[in-house]
């Protein structure tokens, strides 16, 4: 009779421990990246308790700023006061959490950053600084003494209409008119052009913030006092920002 086979030495698979959870375990449970590159810790996080934390920080708008120029928009580490950067975030949380990160991102950005436009390519998704370019006055003649010499005038620098050109797709806009470049049409012939559209677009906004007034009236989430148009703002800073 033929000996038994030998069973094979299984070596246990080490455990490391959650610092969030307190619970041990094994390695694939963690990320291989710390929350952010400017933690100096050890990776003591799982990836179920680093995501649960990503998930309640977006829910409740808890926001830091930090990094290197002290500006960069993100939720801070779970374990430090590093800043979780867009891509870490990413990286860490559910698309869902991830794209209403981003969109609150894209509002902090602009909200906060001089100059700050975005494309108007409904299909681009980037911005970019903008900074008009200034005009020097003309340089006027004075007499003195006889003599004529030229000097600058004091009065402001003044700004002209101008283009902004997205560096991602290229799409340009017009400054003065806050629309896409009408290009070879005055600012006035374009804005007439377009006002009986931007009027209908209007109209058709004031019948649609009328609706959700009576909506949020209906189901309590705003006052009588508070309907109008601030409505909307109040009832998005709620509990409908989280829907």
């Amino acid at each position: 009779m033929a000996p038994a086979a030998k069973r094979r030495k299984t070596a246990t698979e080490p455990k490391y421990h959650c610092v969030v959870c307190d619970t041990d375990r094994i390695g694939n449970s963690f990320p291989d990246y710390n929350p952010s590159s400017e933690c100096e810790h050890l990776i003591d996080t799982c990836k179920t308790c680093l995501k649960k934390w990503v998930t309640a920080q977006v829910e409740e708008s808890t926001f830091t700023t930090g990094g290197e120029d002290g500006k960069s928009f993100g939720i801070k580490c779970v374990q430090c006061d590093a800043v979780m950067k867009n891509v870490n975030v990413e990286i860490a949380a559910t698309k869902k959490v991830y794209q209403r990160f981003e969109e609150l991102e894209r509002k902090h950005i602009g909200e906060n950053t001089p100059g700050w436009r975005w494309c108007m390519n409904p299909e681009c998704r980037a911005g970019r600084v903008h900074e008009p370019k200034m005009l020097e006055a003309e340089p006027k003649t004075a007499k003195k003494r006889g003599v004529f010499f030229f000097s600058k005038a004091k009065s402001p620098s003044v700004t002209e209409p101008e283009t902004c050109e997205c560096q991602e797709c290229g799409t340009k806009a017009c400054i003065a008119c806050d629309r896409p470049f009408h290009e070879g049409e005055s600012c006035a012939a374009y804005q007439a052009r377009i006002k009986d559209r931007v009027e209908e677009e209007d109209r058709a906004l004031e019948a649609i913030r009328k609706a959700l007034d009576a909506t949020l009236l209906s189901a309590g989430i705003v006052s009588a006092s508070a309907a109008g148009t601030d409505s909307i703002a109040s009832a998005t800073h709620g509990r409908l920002e989280h829907e």
